[in-house]
C-alpha cells in the first residue's frame, strides 16, 4: 500500500495541474438529462459529414454506427438519404445485433455526390430492406499496388509485402460489398533469403472503394506472439512504402514484447471526410454515460487538449497524452468511466478532440497487453489457455510464458488495471476499424492474467482478485468488448461467458452472502487493518457494475443493485454524516479485520481517523464545528469537494448509477448530493459529470 499522505498529495497536485492545463474547465451546467432522440418519420439518426482535404466528388465515407435496441428490427436494415430525402448509395456491413435480433452495430459506407473541404452534408439513416451486393475483386487493385514494411535490425533487413501476402495467403474480408471491400492479410516479416522471423509480423488492411477510387492501406507491425521462444525487445529502423513511395520512416524504434503499432495511408487521393456522430442518439442507445455537461462550455478545454497532444510524443510506441507509467498515483485525465479526451470528443464532436481520441486509441498498442495466439491468429483468451499468467511469480515457469529478453531496454509504457483508461471502445464504435476492436479484445483478456490462474477461475477470466478500482476498469473493458464484438467473431461467446462468470461469482461472494459487509463494500483482496478502504475506488466499481447493466447485461443487475447501496447510504443513512461520504480513507472494520455492523460505528471510526479525535456528542453534520474539526468549510464534503475531479466528483457517477438501478433511497441521495453547498467553482470535470437517465 502506498504511503497515504504521499498518495493524497500526488492526487491533489495531479488535479491542480490538470485544472491549470484547462482540460477540466467547464462552467457548471444544469444537470437535466437531454431528451433522448427518438426515431422520426424522417429517419433513425442523422450524421453530419464534414469535407476533408481529399476527394471532393463522389466521396466515399465509411464510419461506425450504433443503433438503439429495436430501432432496426430483425430482418431489416438501413439506407442512407440526403436532407431532401433522396437515396444515397450506401452499404451496411452488419457487425452485431441485440439479443432480440435488432441491429446494434454496423459499419456504414455512403457516397456523397460533392463535398468541398469544410462543408457539412447531413446523412440520415432510415429503415430499409436488407441488401447485399457482391464484393469488389481484390484483383482490381491498381496494377502497381503494394505496401511494404522494411525493418533494419541486427544487421539484416526484414521485409513484408502486401502484394506477396495476397498472392500466397487467403485474405480475410472485414467489409464486403460493391461500394467498399476491405481485405486483411498477415504474415511474418522475412529476411532477404525468405526466412520468417519468429517474432516480428505484419498485418495489412486494404480497403478499396472500387476501380479508380481511393484505396486505404493500414499496416500493423507486431511483436505480439504469445508462446514464441526467446521473446524479446526488438530495436530497428522502420520504413513503410505505399505504391512505391515512402510513407513513413523512423530510426531507432524500440518495440518491447506484446506490443504493436499502426499506420494508415491512402494510395493517391484520400477519402478523409469527418463524420459527426449524434450525441443524443448515442445516449438513446445507452452506449455511453449520460453526460450532463454542455458542449458550449468546453471549447477552451478542447483547444487545450489538442495543444497538449501536439506537444506530446505521439509517434508509434510513444504514449501521447496517456500517462505512460499507469501505476502512477494521483488524478489525471486518463482515469474516469471514459477518459477526459473521449468525453470532450463526445460532448463537442469537435474534429480536434476526435483526432486526439483516435490517435490515442492507436497508441494503445504500445503497452505490453497484446498476446496473439499463433494457432488462430486472434487475440489469446483465458478460455484457450486457462493456466496462463503474467504475474512475475509465474513468468519463466515451465508451461507458462518465457521471461522476455529486454536487452537493457526498459519500456516507459507500463500498463496496470487499476489505472487503465478506456482507449479503444469509442474509437471502434465510431469508425468500425478492426484495429480498435482487437485492442479492446486484447485488453479484455490481459486484465485477468496478473495473478495465479486459480484466483482468476482459470478459463473464467475472473477479475475480483484485483484491487477494487482494477476490478472496476476491467469489468468496464470486458463488458464493452462483449457488447461490441461482432456476432460472427469466435471470441464473442468467450467474452459473454467470462462476463457472466464474473458476475455470478460476485453474486456468490457478495450479493447472496450473509457474511458480506452490511455496508455493501468490497475490501481489496488481501487487505488488513483499518486504513485499507477507499470509498472512491468503490465508487468506480459501483458505476462500472451499473454501466454493465446499462449495456443490457442483466446478469450484472443483482450485484450492481447490491453494490449501489453503499454510495446511497453514505449520503442518507441517519447513523452517518454525508460530509464524510468521500474521504480519502473510510474505516469499515475493527482492528481484527471484522466488519462493523452499524453505520454509526463506521461514522465514529471514520471521523476519528480524519480528525484524530472522536466526534463529540451532538456534533451537527455539516455544521461549523464539524468543519473546524475536519479542516473544511461548513457543508463541504471531504476529499477535494472544490476540485472538478475530486472524490465527490467520483461519487457522482455512482449515485447516478444507483438512481438508474432503482436502489431504495437513491433519488434522495442524488438530490442531497446535488444540493451540497460547496461545489467546484468551474463545474464538474466533464468526464465525471454523469447524471441519471431520468434527469438530474
Amino acid at each position: 500500500m502506498m504511503n497515504m499522505k504521499r498518495d493524497n498529495v500526488q492526487m491533489i497536485r495531479g488535479r491542480i495541474a490538470a485544472l491549470a492545463a484547462g482540460i477540466f474547465l467547464s462552467a457548471f451546467a444544469s444537470l437535466a438529462a437531454p431528451a433522448a432522440a427518438a426515431p422520426s418519420p424522417s429517419g433513425i439518426v442523422t450524421y453530419n459529414v464534414v469535407g476533408g482535404e481529399g476527394v471532393h466528388d463522389q466521396v466515399p465515407v465509411t464510419f461506425g454506427a450504433i443503433f438503439a435496441k429495436g430501432d432496426v428490427p430483425p430482418g431489416t436494415s438501413v439506407v442512407a438519404k440526403d436532407k431532401a430525402g433522396h437515396d444515397l448509395p450506401s452499404q451496411i456491413d452488419i457487425k452485431a445485433k441485440h439479443p432480440d435480433g435488432s441491429l446494434r452495430h454496423a459499419v456504414v459506407t455512403v457516397v456523397i455526390p460533392h463535398l468541398a473541404k469544410g462543408d457539412e452534408f447531413p446523412v440520415t439513416l432510415v429503415r430499409g430492406a436488407l441488401k447485399q451486393t457482391p464484393p469488389l475483386n481484390i484483383a482490381d487493385l491498381p496494377p502497381d499496388f503494394d505496401a511494404k514494411v522494411d525493418l533494419s535490425l541486427d544487421g539484416k533487413h526484414l521485409m513484408g509485402s502486401a502484394r506477396d501476402l495476397i498472392a500466397h495467403s487467403k485474405p480475410q474480408t472485414w467489409l464486403s460489398g460493391s461500394l467498399v471491400t476491405e481485405w486483411w492479410v498477415a504474415g511474418p516479416l522475412r529476411d532477404a533469403q525468405g526466412k520468417a522471423d519468429p517474432h516480428m509480423a505484419v498485418r495489412f488492411g486494404i480497403r478499396s472503394y472500387g476501380k479508380g477510387q481511393p484505396v486505404r492501406v493500414e499496416a500493423d507491425i507486431e511483436n505480439a506472439w504469445t508462446w514464441v521462444p526467446s521473446r524479446r525487445t526488438e530495436v530497428y529502423d522502420a520504413r513503410i512504402s505505399v505504391g512505391g513511395k515512402s510513407a513513413f520512416e523512423k530510426a531507432g524504434m524500440i518495440q518491447p514484447v506484446q506490443t504493436r503499432w499502426r499506420k494508415v495511408f491512402w494510395l493517391n487521393a484520400a477519402a478523409d471526410a469527418y463524420v459527426k456522430q449524434d450525441l443524443d442518439y448515442l445516449k438513446k442507445a445507452r452506449v455511453i454515460p449520460n453526460y450532463g455537461a454542455k458542449s458550449a462550455n468546453l471549447s477552451s478545454a478542447v483547444s487545450d487538449l489538442y495543444a497538449e497532444f501536439q506537444r506530446s510524443k505521439h509517434d508509434p510506441l510513444e504514449p501521447g497524452i496517456i500517462l505512460p507509467y499507469m501505476p502512477t498515483t494521483g488524478g489525471r485525465g486518463d482515469i474516469a468511466p471514459l477518459p477526459s479526451w473521449t468525453a470532450l470528443y463526445l460532448l463537442t464532436m469537435d474534429k480536434r478532440a476526435y483526432d486526439v481520441t483516435m490517435q490515442t486509441g492507436d497508441l494503445s498498442g504500445g503497452f505490453g497487453s497484446h498476446y496473439r495466439n499463433e494457432k488462430t491468429g486472434r487475440p489469446t483468451t483465458s478460455e484457450e489457455y486457462p493456466y496462463l499468467s503474467t504475474h512475475s511469480n509465474y513468468v519463466g515457469r515451465p508451461k507458462n510464458l518465457e521471461t522476455p529478453i529486454t536487452g537493457g531496454h526498459d519500456t516507459p509504457l507500463v500498463a496496470q488495471t487499476a489505472h487503465e483508461p478506456s482507449l479503444a471502445f469509442i474509437p471502434y464504435l465510431v469508425t468500425g476499424d478492426r484495429y480498435y476492436l482487437e485492442e479492446l479484445q486484447f485488453w479484455s483478456q490481459w486484465n485477468s492474467w496478473g495473478t495465479a490462474p486459480e484466483y482468476r477461475g482459470f478459463k473464467d477470466g475472473l477479475v475480483n482478485w484485483d484491487e477494487v478500482r482494477g476490478q472496476a476498469w476491467s469489468l468496464r473493458t470486458l463488458a464493452q468488448a462483449a457488447y461490441i464484438t461482432p456476432d460472427s467473431d469466435p471470441m464473442k461467446a468467450t467474452l459473454l461467458r467470462e462476463l457472466a462468470a464474473n458476475f455470478k461469482d460476485n453474486d456468490k461472494k457478495f450479493t447472496h452472502n450473509r457474511n458480506a459487509s452490511m455496508l455493501h463494500i468490497i475490501m481489496n483482496p488481501g487487505s488488513h487493518g483499518v486504513g485499507e478502504y477507499s470509498p472512491w475506488m468503490d465508487d468506480y466499481l459501483t458505476w462500472a457494475a451499473g454501466y454493465v447493466v446499462q449495456l443490457g447485461f442483466e446478469v450484472a443487475r443483482p450485484f450492481a443493485q447490491w453494490k449501489a447501496e453503499y454510495p446511497v447510504q453514505r449520503m442518507i443513512n441517519p447513523g452517518y454524516c454525508w460530509i464524510l461520504a468521500t474521504p480519502y480513507r473510510m474505516i469499515a472494520q475493527h482492528p481484527d479485520g471484522s466488519f462493523f455492523t452499524s453505520w454509526a460505528d463506521t461514522y465514529k471510526a471514520t471521523f476519528e481517523f480524519a480528525a484524530k479525535v472522536a466526534p463529540p456528542p451532538g456534533l451537527q453534520c455539516g455544521g461549523s464545528e464539524m468543519a473546524r474539526m475536519l479542516n473544511v468549510l461548513p457543508g463541504e464534503m471531504m476529499g477535494g469537494a472544490q476540485s472538478p475531479g475530486g472524490y465527490p466528483g467520483n461519487l457522482q457517477p455512482a449515485l447516478a448509477a444507483a438512481v438508474d438501478l432503482n436502489v431504495k433511497g437513491a433519488r434522495d441521495a442524488w438530490e442531497k448530493f446535488q444540493a451540497r453547498p460547496v461545489k467546484p467553482r468551474d463545474g464538474m470535470a466533464p468526464q465525471w459529470d454523469i447524471v441519471p437517465w431520468g434527469g438530474g
